[in-house]
């Protein structure tokens, strides 16, 4: 092919070019092609970023010195799709360019440039001393060239490059992080697609959707925070399972999936092409592999992956930096490790209110790589456990108003490692039921009191004779007859109770000393004795009653100062009389019962006037026994 060559004057340089290349010859002839790199990939779809390019460009221009830029977002919102349409748009302004990926690090990605700048390195010469000779030839460069640096989201890196970066006075220097500040370095800060520009996408990559799947596609873009690159993969694979025979994967099994599996767990997934972070050709990977590159966890100290952990298992939204400082170990260390972490782009940080929040793509990628992630969390279930403790009817842990957050909390942490029970998790859903029952929604408390049971049970397959799970399984069956009879099913909450007797009947036979085993058997006898009551099977009531009485008594005999056991004496006396004066019509019986029951009442009520729960009990007496 005969070789066109087209070349124009310009000062002490000349350009052209040669075969549809564009070289530069300075005035020592050394000929220096104008883009030092090959261009990066242009965009297949670029939506609502037209003014974003319009600002980046005034930005650089607007001083006449180098401009470092940072164009910060979280991994896949378009910081690439800008930097490249940027490059792509603007590129015949300047007089070379160059695109890099940072993978290893920034300096690795720049000694790339050295051979089309001509640049021979002796071998004895270390990467300090070649990356001075590399900046000396770059700043030689007539103005303005630009630099893009693609995916620079090391921080430590970044920091041991900017000052560096910063002595080409002939560059605009643009580069794409999730690192939110630098130094004094400019920030243009790149958020998400509104929801129709969002749609826009989807329906590009995927196809045009009618009203009932466009408020599925709403929940589905909320789910994932709006992230542009996960939308474009969730659309392709879509696309892919698509066919004009039958669709195989619908936007409700998308959505479903994402709910119930998470991002990294889709029920139906295939190979698809995407030009993120690939070189040179494009990238035919599942969504999954794809989105796991965005973000690496090895980068991280140890303490903030442990952090990073925490906002990985509470719910995406914005929490206050006291809420963390309340749940979370260390907290002398925790604000300068929350303000690290939201420099390194993980998690996002409101100084105006001192709130933080991780996106639901992040917690995901933590979720998925982190091996340590319960370890890491287990301070923070311990922490729940205690705000959510109670005592009778009442939180005693925190306030009514926090113990809503702390509920919702400990519900999303319950929700991620059910499958993987531990002994402390059960209690966890123990707090979260005893909640719901305080605050009376019986069918959460119901469903989180079957979750107590079920894990305890499973931990029990594998530890037979342990005394303590053995314990927590009877306590799980106490609960979950407590709730049945409250909700009206007292057979159901019958089987409950007698399964919580043998269970404690084992537990007194097996450690006689034992004294909570003793009181839990006599609580159980209590609670046998109330549901056969009201079943009407008063043979049966009078004789759980009176076991109950003999347990009751032997413990309050052993310890009279213990008000526990005091008051359960004074409730089970008070059953008894109940049952001989409503059922077996024995008023002399009853009010023997009544009598005594009165006066262990006073002395509780004397000892301790502003229970109000002793004085209750004992105001009902006194209606019983009107002339004793």
């Amino acid at each position: 092919m005969e070789e066109i060559r087209r070349s124009t004057e310009q000062g002490s340089k000349s350009v052209y070019a040669e075969q549809g290349d564009i070289y530069v010859t300075y005035a020592n002839e050394c000929r220096i092609p104008h883009a030092l790199t090959s261009p990066p990939f242009l965009p297949e779809v670029f939506l609502g970023r037209l003014e974003d390019l319009r600002c980046i460009h005034e930005k650089l221009f607007s001083l006449k010195d180098n401009l470092l830029l940072l164009v910060n977002g979280h991994g896949g919102i378009g910081k690439t799709a800008i930097a490249a349409k940027y490059y792509h748009t603007y590129h015949h302004e300047y007089t070379h360019v160059a695109w890099v990926l940072s993978e290893k690090s920034i300096a690795s990605a720049l000694l790339l440039l050295a051979m089309p700048l001509g640049l021979q390195f002796d071998e004895q010469q270390d990467s300090e001393q070649r990356l001075d000779k590399l900046f000396a030839a770059l700043m030689n460069l007539d103005k303005p060239c630009l630099l893009i640096v693609d995916n620079a989201n090391e921080l430590t890196d970044l920091e041991s490059n900017y000052q560096r970066l910063r002595r080409c006075s002939n560059f605009h220097l643009l580069l794409t992080t999730r690192v939110t500040h630098l130094e004094h370095a400019e920030i243009f800060p790149v958020g998400a697609l509104t929801e129709k520009e969002s749609l826009t996408l989807f329906e590009k990559y995927y196809r045009c959707l009618d009203d009932i799947e466009l408020s599925l596609f709403l929940r589905i873009r909320e789910a994932v925070n709006g992230n542009t690159l996960v939308l474009e993969l969730l659309a392709k694979n879509l696309a892919a399972h698509d066919n004009f025979l039958r669709k195989q994967y619908s936007l409700m099994q998308l959505l479903n999936d994402l709910q119930q599996r998470g991002l990294f767990k889709l029920s139906h997934s295939k190979a698809i092409g995407t030009d993120y972070q690939s070189k040179g050709a494009m990238r035919k990977e599942t969504p999954e592999v794809i989105l796991a590159a965005m973000y690496d966890l090895s980068e991280l100290p140890l303490e903030e992956v442990a952090l990073l952990s925490i906002f990985a298992v509470l719910p995406a939204e914005s929490i206050g930096f006291t809420v963390l400082e309340s749940l979370l170990p260390n907290a002398s260390a925790l604000p300068d490790s929350l303000l690290s972490v939201s420099q390194r782009g993980w998690i996002e940080h409101n100084a105006s209110n001192g709130t933080f929040k991780c996106s639901p793509v992040v917690q995901e990628v933590v979720r998925e790589k982190n091996l340590n992630l319960y370890a890491n969390c287990a301070s923070l279930v311990n922490k729940l456990i205690e705000k959510l403790d109670y005592e009778g009817t009442h939180i005693t842990g925190a306030s009514y108003y926090d113990a809503v957050m702390y509920t919702r909390f400990a519900e999303a942490i319950v929700a991620i490692f059910e499958s993987t029970p531990d002994a402390r998790l059960g209690i966890l859903c123990e707090r979260i039921g005893s909640y719901h029952s305080i605050t009376g929604d019986l069918v959460q408390s119901l469903i989180f009191f079957e979750r107590y049971t079920a894990i305890v049970r499973k931990l029990l397959n594998t530890a037979l004779e342990d005394s303590g799970l053995k314990n927590g399984l009877a306590i799980s069956y106490s609960k979950l007859g407590d709730t049945h009879t409250a909700l009206g099913n007292l057979e159901q909450a019958l089987t409950f109770f007698e399964d919580e007797t043998k269970l404690f009947e084992e537990l007194y036979a097996a450690y006689p000393q034992n004294v909570s085993f003793k009181n839990g058997l006599a609580i159980s006898y209590e609670k046998l004795g109330s549901t056969h009551t009201a079943l009407g099977n008063l043979e049966q009531a009078l004789t759980f009653f009176e076991k109950d009485i003999e347990l009751s008594k032997e413990l309050y005999a052993a310890y009279p100062q213990n008000v526990s056991f005091k008051n359960g004496l004074a409730i089970s006396y008070i059953q008894l009389g109940w049952l001989y004066e409503e059922k077996l019509q024995s008023q002399d019986l009853s009010n023997e019962f009544y009598t005594q029951s009165k006066q262990l009442l006073l002395e509780l009520v004397n000892c301790y006037p502003a229970y109000v729960e002793f004085r209750k009990n004992l105001d009902w007496v006194n209606r019983k026994l009107p002339n004793v």
